[in-house]
C-alpha cells in the first residue's frame, strides 16, 4: 500500500478591508488583459478601475464589482464589504458530501482558528493590544466563522432522509 503525501495546506487569500485595494488584487491576481477581454471591457479602462482609490475619478462600479466576482468565482471583494460593515457570509454553493471533503473542511476550521490564536498572540506579545490588532483577530474570526458554517452545511448533506 502507498502512501499519499498529504496536500499542503492552501494558503487563504489576502482579504483586505478597503474593497478598492480588494478590487485591485482580485484583477490583478486573475489578470488584467485576460479578464478585461472576457467582460468585454478595455484592458485600459480595467487597468484603470482596478488602480482606483477613493478620490480617483475611473472607480469600479457595483456592476465591474458583480461581473470581476462572477468572472473569476473569487470572494474577496465580497468578504471585503462584509468586513467594511460588520457583516459576514458563508457559500451555499451544493457540493455532494465525501470523508475526504468533510476531513478537508474540519482541516480548514482547524487552520483558521490557529491563524485567529497567531493573530491574538502577535497582539498580545507587546502587552499592549492596539485597534489594529483586534481587526487582524476580528478578521481571523470571521474565517472561523466561514469555516465552521461551511462544515456544518456540507455535513447536513450526510443526513439520511426520514
Amino acid at each position: 500500500m502507498t502512501q499519499r503525501k498529504p496536500k499542503p495546506a492552501p494558503t487563504p487569500p489576502v482579504v483586505p478591508v478597503n474593497p478598492y485595494e480588494a478590487f485591485r488584487l482580485v484583477v490583478y491576481s486573475h489578470g488584467v488583459k485576460e479578464l478585461a477581454e472576457r467582460m468585454g471591457m478595455s484592458p485600459g479602462v480595467l487597468y484603470n478601475k482596478a488602480d482606483a482609490n477613493v478620490e480617483s475619478q475611473a472607480q469600479p462600479t457595483l456592476r465591474d464589482l458583480m461581473a470581476v466576482t462572477r468572472e473569476t468565482g473569487d470572494m474577496r471583494i465580497l468578504e471585503s464589504l462584509n468586513r467594511l460593515f460588520d457583516r459576514g457570509s458563508y457559500d451555499l454553493t451544493p457540493v455532494p458530501p465525501s470523508d475526504e471533503a468533510l476531513l478537508e473542511l474540519l482541516a480548514v476550521v482547524g487552520s483558521e482558528q490557529g491563524a485567529m490564536c497567531s493573530a491574538l498572540i502577535r497582539g498580545l506579545s507587546d502587552r499592549r493590544f492596539t485597534p489594529d490588532d483586534f481587526q487582524a483577530v476580528r478578521a481571523e474570526a470571521f474565517d472561523v466563522i466561514n469555516a465552521v458554517l461551511a462544515f456544518v452545511q456540507r455535513t447536513e448533506g450526510l443526513v439520511d432522509a426520514p
